[in-house]
């Protein structure tokens, strides 16, 4: 995986709000044949039957949920935590397609200079061959591979701590229980937003110009266990009086017009998450692939943690 030195923010400032879609449900496994005393096949499992998250906001890159001080107060979250299964990717030869799921803290604002966040990744190749990881970032600076072994299906866990200007990341594979663990020095943390995304990443130029990269087709992957920390002691989920939760849909679009701007865009690719379960700890985030408009205006933002 390629670092990304620069960061690239050219958030919009209007963020265009969509109903968005249902989440699919899964197929239902087929019936094992019956020998002279055989029994029946499993049942495959069902996929989100949750309902889509109302008026998301719109984003080139992210999909998930995130969290800021309610009624206009500044909060600061001090530790996040998350848990997500590791999907499996769909791959096609000669479409390579990348995806990041992580927990973090900061760079929600539009003009957020900084980002901390510890996740997994399921790319595919040209090949179309899919490829596993685990990451750290401390945006502006690029993402930094973890060895750490993920396969689909493993039960995953992260967490983010800021104490000053010291960041801790934890990421634990519970299935193959193996762990990783890394407290580093950052001068200036961003604590003001906290995030569990399902994300796009992105290739960025010397120039510090980013475009997010095709994001490849995971299904649904489900979180569970959101919980965050403030300076102050306050403690909860995503869904708290203390601060507002905001739903994230990706919509992966294509520009008619040049110059990087969008003159009707149209949807090609999309992450939908679904309404907060589970006293707001818990949510999925599905892939679909259509061709509804996207919201008419300046598009959707690009938020700052991108990848290569």
């Amino acid at each position: 995986m390629a670092l990304a030195a620069a960061l690239c923010v050219f958030a919009l400032a209007n963020v265009a709000a969509a109903s968005a879609a249902s989440g699919s449900t899964g197929s239902t496994g087929s019936t094992g044949a019956t020998g002279s005393t055989g029994s029946t096949g499993s049942t495959g499992s069902t996929g989100t039957t949750e309902p889509a998250a109302t008026n998301p906001s719109i984003s080139l890159n992210w999909s998930g949920y995130a969290i800021t001080g309610a009624s206009g107060v500044v909060r600061h979250f001090t530790h996040i935590t998350g848990s997500w299964i590791a999907p499996t990717v769909t791959c096609t030869a000669g479409s390579p397609a990348y995806s990041a799921f992580w927990v973090g803290l900061g760079g929600l604002s539009q003009s957020a200079g900084a980002l901390e966040q510890t996740g997994t990744e399921a790319d595919c190749d040209a090949n179309g061959v899919a490829h596993y990881s685990a990451w750290y970032e401390l945006v502006p600076a690029g993402p930094v591979s973890v060895h750490l072994a993920i396969t689909p299906g493993d039960q995953i866990s992260a967490s983010v701590t800021v104490r000053k200007d010291h960041v801790t990341l934890t990421l634990t594979d519970h299935t193959s229980g193996a762990s990783f663990s890394k407290r580093l020095h950052f001068a200036h943390p961003d604590t003001t937003s906290a995030e569990w995304i399902a994300e796009a990443p992105s290739t960025c130029e010397g120039s510090g110009s980013c475009a997010a990269l095709p994001l490849s087709d995971f299904g649904t992957v489900d979180f569970s266990g959101a919980a965050v920390r403030t300076l102050h002691g306050l403690t909860g989920s995503i869904a708290n009086r203390h601060w507002t939760a905001e739903p994230v849909e990706l919509e992966e679009v294509s520009a008619a017009g040049g110059g990087g701007r969008f003159f009707g865009p149209r949807s090609e690719v999309s992450a939908v998450p679904t309404i907060l379960a589970s006293a707001g700890s818990a949510f999925s985030v599905s892939w679909a692939q259509n061709t509804q408009s996207a919201p008419a205006g300046p598009g959707g933002r690009v938020f700052p943690g991108l990848r290569s």
